[in-house]
């Protein structure tokens, strides 16, 4: 029992440090997308998305080739049994 109440009381304290936090002026973001470090991310952000779109379109040909790996084993198998 003691352990569920430090658990929810731990949650609801971490709940409450976010909600806390520091809250940036739209003025001072656009400030840091404007300095060096703010370039570099944006380019990090660009480079991440496109990574994530090109592993994807990688992952559905791999899951195609695998699908048609299989049937050919398949056919194969059906193509041996029907031999003899």
């Amino acid at each position: 029992m003691r352990l569920r109440i430090n658990a929810v009381l731990t949650l609801a304290l971490l709940v409450g440090l976010a909600a806390c936090g520091s809250r940036e002026s739209e003025g001072q973001r656009h400030h840091d997308a404007n300095t060096v470090a703010g370039k570099i991310g944006q380019v990090a952000h660009r480079a991440a998305v496109e990574a994530d779109k090109a592993g994807r379109v990688i992952g559905r040909q791999m899951d195609k080739a695998a699908h048609d790996a299989r049937e050919g084993w398949k056919e194969d198998a059906h193509r041996d049994r029907n031999r003899q």
